[in-house]
């Protein structure tokens, strides 16, 4: 049984109220499942989407839709973990991750 967080889109809508995903290069840190990755990544030019929990990247690599897969890069890595090229992000945003 699929688990439904935010069945509103509340969550979604509220990043949306603060910030434009268009055109964007993005680094999600603490993606979990992807279950706010898949609302946005259409949007973007890119995702870089990380947890330190490989169940969850499992989770959203088997769960990323076909035409998001192109555009969206599972890893799992916790954030003092990752290497950005300078440069190489527009967009850094942090979600359920404290």
């Amino acid at each position: 049984m699929a688990k439904h967080t935010d069945p509103e889109d509340t969550q979604l809508a509220g990043l949306r109220s603060l910030v434009s995903f268009d055109r964007k290069r993005v680094l999600e840190i603490g993606c979990g499942d992807g279950r706010l990755t898949f609302g946005y990544a259409g949007d973007t030019v890119s995702v870089g989407a990380s947890d330190p929990d490989a169940d969850a990247i499992a989770k959203a690599r088997e769960a990323l839709p076909e035409a998001l897969r192109d555009r969206v890069t599972f890893a799992v890595a916790s954030a003092g973990e990752l290497e950005i090229p300078r440069s190489s992000i527009d967009l850094v945003f942090f979600s359920w991750s404290l």
